[in-house]
């Protein structure tokens, strides 16, 4: 790891403590900002401007933000549970198939970085379907199908369903990233043991229908940039 673009060495002074970051930032972001920005065996030059920008944006923005805005929605207009049949709609949009083609399709491409071991490729490729499913959020605009319940109640319940499923398959293959973060994120989701493993990764609809989902704290709250650099 560089600093500045030289070296890290005692007689300059410019170690950077990992004991303090983890501290500060916690473990699980520390480890995923190392494997996500500098490839497996080459020189990686470190910043904290780097690290805090990271957090913001793939931990805090895109993860957290599905995250909280999919347990909030169902919480909201469910009661925290999804009505049985939820898996299915009577008329699926060409958007629900997107991202589950993305979302089913990611277990075996992040097997092959993994294999070779190019971590910052595999965590890449979650975050395309965590982008995605964002983006899948604004598509549906589940508050307006909430105006008419009557009518778009099953809808909005698929819809919803389809984010904790892609939700639960990123959490699974993120877990060697991020343990205790991803531990949190199944518990707020609902996901039972056997919806956590390896081959369930590769199953869409692993997720039981009716699963408890409760808003927990979020996984990730913003930094304040210049806040946390003079800290």
């Amino acid at each position: 790891l560089l600093l500045d673009g030289g070296k890290m060495s005692k007689s300059k002074g410019n170690v950077v403590d990992p004991y303090i970051l983890a501290e500060k930032f916690g473990v699980d972001a520390l480890r995923f900002f190392l494997m996500r920005t500098f490839p497996f065996g080459s020189d990686g030059n470190f910043s904290n401007e780097l690290l805090i920008q990271t957090i913001n944006t793939d931990l805090a923005n895109d993860l957290g933000n599905l995250v909280s805005r999919t347990t909030a929605m169902v919480g909201k207009y469910f009661g925290g549970a999804l009505p049985a049949g939820c898996r299915t709609c009577a008329e699926p949009q060409p958007f629900d198939q997107e991202l589950r083609t993305l979302a089913e399709g990611l277990r075996s491409v992040y097997e092959e970085d993994m294999e070779t071991f190019a971590p910052h490729k595999a965590l890449d490729e979650i975050f395309k379907v965590i982008q995605r499913a964002n983006k899948y959020i604004d598509e549906n605009a589940p508050w307006a199908l909430a105006k008419d319940m009557e009518t778009n109640g099953k809808r909005l319940a698929h819809v919803l369903y389809n984010l904790l499923e892609a939700t639960r398959i990123c959490g699974i293959l993120l877990t060697p990233f991020m343990p205790e973060s991803c531990e949190k994120l199944f518990a707020q989701i609902g996901a039972p043991a056997e919806s956590r493993t390896w081959d369930a990764a590769a199953e869409w609809g692993a997720l039981p229908e009716t699963a408890a989902v409760t808003k927990g704290e979020n996984l990730f709250p913003r930094l304040d940039m210049d806040k946390a650099l003079e800290e």
